[in-house]
């Protein structure tokens, strides 16, 4: 009797030390890169999502993406990238997006953002052979004002939207 449970505990063991969960893959973030603008010019701008396909009229969220604060801001010549750091928000797919500039009083309307619904797995207990842990859904392509934008097809491709001053 005592060997049955010894054997028993020891293969319960072995099967939830070596299982495996399935998790979604993170979506990549859309980076606005802005042309020709002053630098006080977009210290500090809008990002509205709205849900998709909606035209705009159902507002999820708003949030303030200032220099310094909740973005990163990156110059080369007379374009300044922006990446939104805090991890949560950013132009990402499954919505659709205002950028508002209130030193300009100009809106950019982001929608159709298609990208991948990949999943990963990852391994947990002792035995795993799957270590997992990290993947990105592709983006391919979105709208820009009515405007088909294609990105670049790799994973490792930063997505910019270039916005002119």
């Amino acid at each position: 009797m005592k060997i049955k449970i010894i054997i028993t505990t020891f293969l319960l063991a072995f099967v939830f030390a070596s299982c495996t969960k399935e998790y979604d893959c993170i979506d990549l973030q859309i980076q606005p890169a802005f042309i020709n603008f002053s630098p006080s010019d977009i210290d500090t701008f809008v990002l509205r999502k709205f849900k998709p396909s909606d035209s705009y009229q159902n507002l999820i969220d708003t949030f303030i993406v200032k220099s310094g604060y909740s973005g990163y801001y990156q110059t080369s010549n007379d374009t300044t990238t922006v990446l939104v750091t805090d991890g949560k928000n950013g132009i990402k797919a499954g919505f659709d997006w205002q950028i508002f500039i209130p030193a300009k009083n100009k809106t950019v309307f982001v929608s159709d953002i298609v990208s991948e619904k990949k999943t990963g797995k990852q391994g947990y207990g002792i035995f795993s052979m799957d270590p997992g842990g990290y993947c990105t859904n592709n983006i391919f392509s979105a709208k820009m004002d009515n405007q088909i934008i294609n990105f670049s097809n790799s994973d490792t491709a930063r997505h910019y939207l270039f916005i002119r001053n």
